[in-house]
């Protein structure tokens, strides 16, 4: 038997020791049966080998930063404070008193029979002290403020690129969220693993990555340059006037003009969405239900659109509970909604819109979205409040989403969900990404994507237009 695992099973026999009353005892021995014969050489031929890249989960971060200790036990407290369902924690989820299953903390949630869709909220740590699984986040947040995660980087040359300001390098893989040992691309603070960007060792000289590459050459770009408007995608000039055999992307550089997009796809969706916005849109006459695309202008929206937007917020922080990048300190929320900057493309939120879909000038259900290019759109949160649901609201958004986006001729909506909402997501037409297109995907374009979610798409059109 592993470390860990007598670890585990101590902390059982202690805790029967100590309080024989409070454990079902059964249970126990059979749970210690279980570890005793994943450890048994016996069985070691059929023993799935550990995964390295295994992605951290929110409880095994818990039990890392010694917040909580394995096998701890807790209890799911509604809003009545009533108990409903008992369990401990282990890194990989919640092992349920009741029927030894390991549930997710949302699937957790649900296997006790309550639908608040804020399980860290409910779910309270049984050892006297009445934190919730939010008070022991919160905790781990104000501690990695004073003590920095230590993260192995091979910078490239020893040297890391003072262009990118006083913004230090990321601290986890912009593709895969992990940790550990990771390349800084030179021009931007974004980190990755090595086989995460296709690469078997640390190449020689400097190394930039996927988005600071040019989109006709595949070099690194620094300096002077041309960037899509729309994709982002950047561009050396040198590059451009071969490809276009026009000077236009260098007389938009020199005037100022920032609206530059490097297809007539890109600028088709850009217009597109430009007018679209703020421009309501009748869903129901009878219902009194209007659809409407909005979007932050880094502070220059005008008072009618921060007053949508925030309501827009409200509405998130009703149904989720606040969630803070690392890199950040920031609300992700907030800053997705309010279209809030950075150079780590990971945490650069500039082209987000947010849709919102109104009862009676109410908000009732919202959205978020970006449109990468023709190919890819994302949808990373979507809310409804508690008093508009089982009513069709969000089926009502993403239908008229979706009617929009095929008249962009966009090919493909993604959208990151929770376990709990995957039935209702592929009711709505979506299913499951095999591995290799997420990882595609992920190598290609900056996803908003959020731990212990499943990456789900539809298509929206079968054949791509040429431009």
């Amino acid at each position: 038997m592993t470390a860990s695992k007598r670890r585990t099973a101590l902390l059982l026999c202690q805790d029967q020791h100590q309080n024989p009353s409070s454990i079902r005892t059964g249970k126990n021995v059979k749970l210690l049966r279980k570890l005793n014969k994943k450890s048994d050489p016996i069985h070691a031929d059929h023993k799935k080998p550990n995964n390295p890249r295994k992605p951290r989960t929110a409880l095994s971060l818990l039990i890392d930063r010694n917040v909580a200790l394995p096998m701890a036990k807790i209890y799911y407290r509604n809003k009545a404070g009533v108990s409903l369902k008992k369990g401990r924690i282990t890194r990989d989820g919640i092992v349920c008193d009741c029927c030894l299953k390991t549930f997710a903390l949302t699937a957790f949630e649900t296997h006790a029979g309550s639908t608040n869709h804020r399980p860290a909220a409910f779910i309270i740590l049984d050892d006297g002290s009445g934190r919730s699984l939010s008070d022991c986040h919160k905790q781990v947040d104000d501690g990695s403020s004073s003590l920095k995660k230590k993260v192995s980087k091979v910078q490239i040359n020893g040297q890391y690129n003072p262009s990118c300001g006083s913004e230090s390098p990321d601290h986890v893989c912009s593709v895969c969220g992990d940790g550990e040992e990771l390349i800084v691309c030179q021009q931007c603070p974004a980190a990755f693993h090595l086989k995460c960007v296709g690469l078997k060792e640390i190449p020689k000289g400097l190394w930039f990555c996927p988005g600071c590459c040019c989109g006709v050459c595949g070099n690194g770009v620094e300096g002077c340059c041309a960037a899509c408007r729309q994709c982002d995608r950047k561009f050396h000039s040198i590059c451009l006037k071969m490809k276009t055999k026009s000077s236009d992307y260098w007389k938009n550089c020199q005037t100022g003009n920032v609206n530059w997009f490097c297809s007539q796809s890109c600028e088709n969706i850009f217009s597109g969405l430009e007018n679209l916005l703020g421009n309501p849109i009748p869903i129901s006459v009878e219902k009194n239900l209007s659809w409407t695309l909005l979007r932050s202008n880094n502070g220059d929206s005008d008072h009618y659109d921060k007053k949508k937007l925030s309501a827009a917020l409200d509405v998130m922080h009703e149904c989720f509970e606040t969630s803070k990048d690392f890199y950040t300190g920031r609300d992700v929320a907030e800053d997705v909604i309010f279209g809030r900057e950075s150079k780590l493309k990971r945490v650069d939120f500039k082209g987000f819109y947010t849709v919102i879909l109104e009862e009676k000038g109410d908000v009732a259900t919202v959205a978020t979205v970006r449109v990468h290019d023709g190919k890819v759109a994302e949808l990373p949160l979507a809310a409804t409040r508690f008093s508009h649901r089982r009513r069709g609201m969000c089926r009502l958004l993403v239908e008229e989403l979706e009617k929009q986006l095929r008249e962009l001729r966009v090919e493909r909506l993604v959208l990151p969900a929770v376990p709990s909402a995957l039935e209702t997501w592929t009711k709505l037409g979506f299913s499951k990404m095999t591995d290799e297109v997420k990882s595609s995907l992920l190598l290609n374009y900056t996803l908003l994507d959020f731990q212990g979610t499943i990456m789900c798409q539809k298509l929206l059109k079968t054949t791509h237009s040429p431009c």
